[in-house]
């Protein structure tokens, strides 16, 4: 139950009036739109901003310009308009990167097209400050191949602060080491095996004493098979382990050709790899330790050893694709992927996946994993289902899927997973009419924020859309003023937040009344709806 303290004087309760509720909408037919013009807008990116906010990137206009919002943790904008990094104009586009620092600095990695040549083009790394002021634009990488050869952006801040940005060049790939404060390149290295042997950027992490875990999708002819590498490189530029031709992720089996997996930090200088094989079609998981030693067997363990089961009443190949992963607070790795049969009587069913692991490899929900979505048909109101984007909720594991009714229309879902393999609730995160796809997703004090990218109905533009879900399951902003860590009450613990914050903190989850400053305002606001 809320009750009004009477130690909180009239005075200081009035200010609540001028309390304005958060920009991430509750009501999931409605999601926050980030960018919604006439143009496309696509393929966003999110990384944490100060004050428990968040930047999101994306590509808008009709030469896919480039440009970077910040949000405050309720979804308000805190720039008068978003930065426009790169007037560009392409016509179509290729993966880039944006990730920040401790300083709440943004970095985005991308291409660009070359003005002193005009068929050339550029790989670029801009930073802007937490104010929305470029701070410096540095060229890593001129190319005489045009802008669509250069692809795959990937970012990452190293533990010494600098700041890594790699990208594919045709076949193979460049990697350079920034300074963050201005701009200046440290190491700058053009990664190639030799002249028939293709080395594609994938994935970049950071490791341990400033250095940096690369991937690469290794490959010899169109239709090899389509491998991991990966390799550590030094602050200074040397190979750690590795080398130009890479540690093997695995050594049997091929990634869909076109596919890029990124992998994510094991939290100890080394790296959790998850990628799916094409034949069967099944989700593996490796880890590689800081010092380049391979832990989970030569080609790593897969989530399920079991390639057919029986659905329906019917035994049927069983495939997953295209899994997300997240370490949770319990040091275990989970893992979420698309999970289908073959066809059945006609029809194929769909469901939504999920495995553990121990650091060791095991897994930990049997040998199956369980399911987050049970398999079903059409005949069931679901024409397919797709993983979004593993995330935290606390410090539990989740993730955003989606449900679709058909090809145009889809319905997004987050969830959170317990230790046991149990789903501990499910909430709508959208349900507006059209598509929903790119999924990313950013953790922030009491809740995790997703964009995704989708449109309204066919030959209609693509939007770039965000919603808040609270560790609790409830979506949107906490009902309940003062709950700053989003647990559903108002105590102790929301009392420290505010007091660590005090003081000019514009943007704060603290600033309960958005005056720029934690004062006794807020305070007021705080103890008007403690939990009794």
């Amino acid at each position: 139950m809320y009750r009004t303290l009477s130690v909180v004087v009239a005075a200081t309760l009035a200010s609540s009036a001028s309390v304005t509720f958060a920009q991430y909408s509750s009501d999931p037919t409605v999601p926050l739109a980030i960018s919604a013009t006439a143009a496309d807008d696509v393929q966003g990116k999110i990384a944490a901003a100060p004050n428990d906010g968040q930047y999101i990137s994306y590509f808008t206009g009709s030469g896919y310009d480039i440009y970077l919002d910040r949000r405050d943790h309720r979804g308000n904008s805190v720039w008068s308009a978003p930065v426009l990094i790169e007037d560009r104009a392409f016509s179509s586009t290729t993966d880039y990167a944006m990730v920040s620092d401790a300083a709440g600095n943004a970095y985005v990695v991308y291409n660009a097209a070359d003005p002193a040549n005009s068929t050339g083009a550029l790989v670029k790394m801009a930073s802007v400050s937490p104010t929305g002021s470029i701070r410096w634009t540095t060229v890593l990488h001129t190319s005489t191949l045009g802008p669509t050869s250069l692809g795959n952006g990937r970012a990452a801040v190293a533990s010494d602060g600098f700041v890594w940005g790699a990208y594919s060049v045709g076949n193979d790939s460049v990697i350079a080491r920034v300074n963050p404060t201005n701009g200046s390149l440290a190491v700058w290295r053009y990664l190639t095996e030799n002249s028939s042997t293709k080395q594609i950027c994938s994935g970049l992490q950071a490791s341990t004493n400033g250095g940096v875990i690369l991937s690469t999708v290794r490959y010899t002819t169109f239709t090899s098979p389509k491998t991991l590498r990966a390799r550590r490189i030094n602050a200074d530029g040397t190979y750690g382990w590795g080398g130009d031709v890479g540690t093997p992720v695995f050594t049997t089996g091929s990634v869909q050709f076109g596919n890029f997996p990124d992998f994510i930090s094991d939290g100890a200088g080394g790296a959790y790899f998850p990628w799916y094989t094409t034949s069967p079609l099944n989700c593996r998981v490796q880890r590689i330790d800081a010092a380049g030693t391979v832990l989970f067997g030569a080609d790593g363990t897969p989530v399920s050893p079991n390639t057919s089961g029986t659905v329906g009443g019917v035994t049927t190949t069983l495939n997953r694709t295209n899994p997300s992963a997240v370490i949770g607070g319990d040091g275990r790795l989970y893992v979420f992927y698309r999970a289908y049969t073959g066809t059945i009587s006609g029809s194929i069913f769909y469901g939504i996946g999920a495995q553990c692991f121990d650091s060791s490899g095991n897994r930990q929900w049997t040998d199956d994993g369980v399911m987050v979505e049970d398999y079903e048909t059409s005949a069931g109101g679901i024409y397919d289902r797709g993983v979004g984007n593993a995330c935290l909720f606390g410090t539990s594991a989740g993730c955003s899927y989606t449900n679709s009714s058909s090809a145009v229309n889809a319905v997004a879902v987050a969830c959170r997973m317990d230790a046991a393999g149990t789903v501990s609730w499910r909430t709508t995160l959208a349900s507006n009419l059209g598509t929903k796809y790119r999924f990313v997703a950013s953790d922030m004090t009491g809740a995790a924020v997703f964009a995704w990218q989708g449109s309204s109905g066919p030959g209609n533009p693509s939007d770039l859309m965000a919603g808040r879900v609270n560790d609790d399951g409830t979506l949107g902003n906490s009902q309940i003023p003062g709950d700053l860590d989003g647990n559903g009450i108002v105590d102790g613990g929301d009392l420290g937040m505010m007091i660590g914050s005090w003081g000019q903190c514009a943007g704060c989850s603290a600033d309960l009344n958005a005056d720029g400053t934690v004062d006794g305002g807020d305070l007021g606001v705080l103890l008007g709806n403690w939990t009794i």
